[in-house]
């Protein structure tokens, strides 16, 4: 199966901004260090890219694990962990019953 048209837009997308970074940074590195031949600053620069973007991917992928534990063991919104309470009503809500002003 080849791959689609969007796919290969996004890819080369990916790869135009990779290759910017590497062209922003690899001069600076070359400042802080001379001796490094232009080659393996560029590889240096491209692993640290890719190191970032395995880091951001478990990063994300633990975030979302950890929301799914919060809803599997009964949580409202994985929001309110960083609050005290749940929100004004929510247990009025949960039993049936209308929650308001005008209904006591």
């Amino acid at each position: 199966m080849y791959p689609s048209n969007e796919s290969r837009l996004v890819l080369g997308k990916l790869l135009i901004a990779a290759l910017g970074l590497v062209a922003l940074i690899a001069p600076l590195a070359k400042e802080l260090a001379p001796g490094i031949a232009w080659g393996f600053l560029v590889f240096y620069c491209l692993a640290g890219l890719v190191g970032l973007l395995a880091v951001l991917v478990v990063a994300s992928v633990c975030s979302l694990q950890f929301s799914q534990f919060i809803l599997r063991l009964g949580g409202t919104d994985t929001q309110w962990l960083w609050f005290s309470g749940e929100p004004r009503g929510l247990a009025a809500l949960r039993n049936g019953r209308r929650v308001g002003k005008d209904v006591k």
